[in-house]
């Protein structure tokens, strides 16, 4: 049994698959992995990226002759891909931690709409998008203020539980992410730590919660070690080859 990971490939190797990677090599070097490219991208150095997905049967054939999983991260899931992932993943029984990726950090569409990733929505455990994907994913045209938000998205994903990430938030001193399993929200409040937000904290919190889930840790747990782990790597960041603080890299792959 395997954790495995799906997301597109970031050629500044600072966020997407090879970050995933690196983040489970990192904090559990005994797990087995499976891992698959679901796109190809054009991104860094200021430019908008473009995504260039890989043929959905090709990644049908790879991934249905994997080993069976004790936890997935999906990162980037180009629109055409969305079904036949949900097809794949659906009676996996591994929790599903969907990391909601629909435009690059520099700007421009990845190919992945809140529309085409309903059917994955659907299975997820874990959806962990920023506030602008967590708008996006509730598609409505006034978008509700900022205190009312894990409100809205309780309502609207009933059944799932959303991790609303807090990194871009107007408090300068304090971080605070909710968990919201309707009718319940945890907080995961810190102070902000200083310094610049590297590139790829998205796709390596996503993954330290998948790769804590099939530790078989809870939920609540999963995440508050991925946080903690994570501020404290953001804090050893590194120049890119994109001219942006990128997370360290962890050992070899």
């Amino acid at each position: 049994m395997s954790l495995w990971l799906l997301g597109g490939h970031d050629p500044t190797h600072g966020a997407g698959l090879y970050r995933d990677l690196v983040t489970a090599r990192t904090l559990a070097p005994a797990l087995s992995r499976r891992f698959a490219v679901t796109a190809l991208t054009e991104q860094g150095h200021g430019r908008p990226a473009r995504a260039f997905p890989v043929p959905a049967s090709r990644l049908h054939t790879r991934v249905s002759r994997w080993p069976r999983p004790l936890a997935i991260k999906l990162g980037l899931v180009p629109d055409e891909l969305s079904a036949t992932l949900a097809d794949l993943l659906a009676d996996t029984g591994a929790p599903i931690v969907l990391d909601p990726v629909l435009r690059a950090s520099d700007g421009g569409s990845l190919g992945s709409t809140p529309l085409d990733l309903a059917p994955l929505l659907a299975i997820a455990t874990l959806v962990t998008p920023n506030r602008d994907e967590a708008l996006a994913l509730l598609g409505t045209p006034t978008p509700p203020p900022p205190p009312e938000l894990p409100a809205a998205l309780a309502r609207r994903f009933p059944t799932t539980a959303i991790l609303l990430k807090d990194g871009h938030g107007s408090d300068p001193t304090h971080v605070v992410d909710h968990l919201i399993r309707a009718p319940l929200v945890t907080t995961y409040a810190r102070p902000r730590l200083p310094g610049p937000d590297p590139r790829g904290t998205g796709c390596a919190l996503a993954t330290a919660i998948a790769t804590r889930l099939a530790q078989a840790a809870p939920l609540d747990q999963a995440i508050a070690d991925a946080i903690a782990w994570l501020d404290a790597a953001r804090t050893r960041w590194r120049p890119g080859p994109d001219g942006r603080a990128h997370l360290p890299d962890g050992p070899s792959l």
